[in-house]
């Protein structure tokens, strides 16, 4: 089944660009839409801001790698940021606003997760809110010297 609409996450690390090449390879053929989602926690103590291009170099530095992975990878991605408190929450509510079919996450060794941390309860939140298919990619093992 080929996906139409495809959302992923990127924060910059490493993993996250082997994700990222991975979802650039299943939307290509299919000529698919891509939405990177680029995601800032902030504390319960700082209210949530809205997103300005340019305003924060970092995360426009952010946007401007991830579309840049993806176009070199003959994908044209749109980018998004989202400023929020979890990242599950986050996930799932773009997934909804942007209609996706598809949403592929970086999913550590679940072995290696301890239940009560914050990656699996954000993995747990997309798994039983998100409307549409979500793919787990575990990342890709360090090598060993």
């Amino acid at each position: 089944m080929p996906y139409h609409h495809v959302l992923t996450v990127y924060d910059g690390t490493p993993e996250s660009e082997n994700l990222l090449d991975m979802v650039c390879r299943i939307v290509r053929p299919h000529r698919a839409r891509l939405t990177i989602l680029l995601v800032k926690l902030v504390p319960l103590t700082k209210p949530l801001p809205g997103y300005e291009p340019g305003a924060e170099p970092e995360m426009a530095a952010l946007v401007g790698q991830a579309e840049q992975f993806a176009d070199k990878r003959g994908v044209k991605a749109a980018s998004a940021v989202r400023y929020a408190r979890a990242l599950g929450a986050a996930v799932v509510s773009e997934a909804r606003t942007r209609g996706v079919d598809l949403v592929a996450l970086l999913a550590p060794d679940m072995e290696a997760l301890q239940s009560e941390s914050g990656s699996a309860a954000d993995i747990d939140f997309v798994l039983s809110k998100s409307t549409c298919a979500v793919m787990l990619c575990r990342p890709q093992p360090s090598p060993t010297p």
